[in-house]
Parts: structure tokens; sequence; C-alpha cells
């Protein structure tokens, strides 16, 4: 089998990109006589994790990963005469794409519908394009559609019509080769170079926006329990671009009255993220809406406590694990921060979610991808 893969996948490699490779990684190992080419922007180096297998081919397009127009207009030509350039059986298309029309069986990921469920989350443009054109016709014209939770399952026929039987559910993982549990002294490092020290920070990992990641809840949240007397000696660390309606998230920082205590590090390596996950003294992730949320995953694979929402498919990562909460009721949040920064219950809380995060596999999640594949075939 010759699959054909789009590898636009924005211009950093953060979760889209990262659930591609390790995806791709399993599907290469377990199926050494598939091929797999990934048609990548020329300017893109986010695959560096599958160079060595013989069997996955990068191909550069001749597009900037900056130029959304330009990769959307590819998408309709240049990847559908790439696809038979190149002998595909058929193609995987594992980010929003239009799909006006293919030349081989198609395979689509939507990871969440996210803009049917927060109102505002993009511009009125994007909204409506992605509303009323791309995910539709995804939906539509694809022979099989994957989605990552089954809150999205449940999303895309609900608003996309999709037939049930046409939606498989793939749930991610956390990459290992960056989220696992380090030594202290490596995560305690990793923190001295952001200024910060080993479990004196909360931590916050996503794209700064409003209200989409709901940053806002995290940093009352923050500026609330500071006020109430607690945690004088934690930080709020904040890692992730600015994304729609950031000035929105600087404005609240700004007057919250601990700005000198809430840091933002940007795009952070993986050589550090995972090691910052660990370091930290808790994740709080309070999403009003999540395809999947793989954050909250990563922090538990660290062994790190997350506390998460209890909306969309964020409870299908907690299983039974009580650390979700109303993503809007601040001093609920707040009551679980304390219940869960206990030194009492401290040590067995981080084992807890590390089990918990043992239970989601790309092995197992690249094992369905190809069944799919194949069915098509």
């Amino acid at each position: 089998m010759i699959v054909g893969i789009s590898g636009y996948v924005g211009n950093r490699l953060t979760g889209i990109g990262r659930v591609l490779v390790n995806v791709v990684r399993e599907l290469a190992v377990q199926n050494p006589g598939d091929v797999y080419y990934i048609f990548k922007n020329d300017d893109y180096d986010g695959f560096g994790q599958l160079d060595g297998l013989d069997n996955v081919r990068l191909v550069n397009i001749g597009v900037s990963k900056e130029s959304g127009m330009k990769n959307l207009l590819w998408h309709q030509w240049g990847f559908q005469k790439m696809l038979k350039r190149y002998s595909c059986d058929l193609a995987y298309i594992p980010n929003f794409s239009l799909l006006l029309w293919k030349v081989v069986p198609t395979v689509v990921t939507i990871h969440d519908l996210i803009e049917f469920n927060v109102p505002g989350k993009f511009g009125k443009m994007r909204m409506f394009y992605r509303k009323n054109i791309c995910d539709p016709l995804m939906a539509r014209r694809s022979d099989a559609v994957l989605t990552v939770s089954e809150s999205s399952k449940r999303d895309i026929i609900k608003y996309l019509k999709a037939p049930q039987s046409k939606i498989t559910v793939t749930p991610n993982a956390s990459d290992d080769s960056v989220f696992r549990r380090f030594p202290a002294e490596e995560c305690a490092g990793a923190a001295a170079r952001y200024g910060l020290g080993l479990k004196d920070f909360f931590l916050f990992v996503g794209t700064i926006d409003y209200p989409g990641k709901n940053i806002k809840a995290v940093i009352e949240t923050y500026a609330g329990l500071r006020k109430d007397g607690l945690y004088a000696d934690k930080k709020l660390a904040i890692i992730g671009k600015k994304g729609y309606n950031a000035e929105v998230i600087m404005s609240i920082v700004e007057s919250c009255g601990f700005k000198e205590d809430i840091v933002f590090l940007g795009y952070v390596p993986d050589e550090d993220l995972g090691k910052l996950c660990g370091a930290a003294l808790m994740m709080i992730y309070v999403s009003h809406y999540e395809g999947f949320g793989l954050p909250v995953l990563e922090a538990m694979s660290c062994g790190t406590p997350a506390i998460c929402s209890n909306t969309s498919s964020l409870p299908e990562i907690a299983g039974d694990i009580d650390m979700c909460v109303p993503p809007e009721d601040i001093e609920a949040i707040k009551r679980k921060v304390v219940e869960f920064a206990d030194p009492l219950g401290y040590d067995a809380l981080c084992e807890k979610v590390y089990k918990r995060s043992r239970e989601f596999s790309w092995a197992a999640s690249a094992k369905i991808y190809h069944d799919i594949f194949q069915s098509l075939l």
C-alpha cells in the first residue's frame, strides 16, 4: 500500500503535527511493506523524528508554510497531481483542508469542531469558512473520517450530519520521546533555564487566545489564590504562541495584580518541554472545548497532575480520576488546586495520573489507522 499524506500542519510542531509524526512513525514500523509519502512545505522541518525510516519519504511541495492561501490552493491541484505521480493508493489529510475532489480514496482526520462549540473562537471569515465550507466538504467527500474522541465523533454526527458508520475514533497518546518521567535534577535544570524552580510553578500549555482555551480562567484562578494568601512562592508559567484575541489575555494579566509572577515562555523546544511539564507542580487546563486535550495527557505522562474541564473530551482522558471542574467556576478550580497541592496526597496523585496516561497508545491507534486504510482498498 502506498499512502500519500498532506504534510501541511502549520508553522510549528504543535498538536496536529505531533499527532501526525507519531502516527506515521508507528504505521511505518508496524507495516514495513507499505510506503508513506509526506508532501511537506519546503520550509517546515518538524518531521525529524521520522528520519531513518526507509518507508517514510518526504517530498517538498514548493510552497511556504507561512502562506495559508497558497497551501489551500495547493491542496486542490498540487496534492492531487502528486498522488497520481507517486502512484498512491490512497490519500490521508490530517488537518483541516478544503476537499473539493479526489483522485484516490481519501481519509481525513477531523480533530474537533470547536467552531461550532465556542462562539468567537476565530475571526468571522474563518468561522464562516470552516462551518459552511471546509468542515462539511471534508465529511461529505472523504471516504472515511477519523477523529480523536467520542466527544468529537458525536459532534461530527450532530453538526456535519456524517453517518456514524463513516467515523472511527483513533485516540491520541503522548510522545514518549518528549513527555515521560524525567529525573528530578533534569526537570530542575530545564526549569532553571527559564527562571523557574522545581515544583514552584503552575503550568498552562496552549495557544494564548480568547475565549477558546479559557486561559482567562487560569489567570483568574491564580490571582484568586494569591489574593487568598496562598502560593505566594509559586508562579504561573504559560507556554504557547499568541492566537486570536491574545491582547485580551495580556490585558487581564496587566490588571490582575500579580503580573510579575506570570511568566510567558513562548514556544518551548521539545528538549525542554517535557522536563518543564515534569517540573511543574500541576497543569491547569480548563479549556471550554477540546477535541482531545493532548496537553493534559502530556502532563500526566510526565507524572504531573492536571486539572481540566468537565466538558467535551476531557473527561475521557481523566477516566476515574477526579480532576475535572466546570471551566467557568473559578472557586471550584481553586478548591481543586488546593486539593491537588496537598503534600500528603501529592506523590500518590502523581503516580495515579501517570498510570492513567499509560492506557493511551500510539501503537494501538496506528493499528486502527491501518485497518481503515486497508478497508478502502
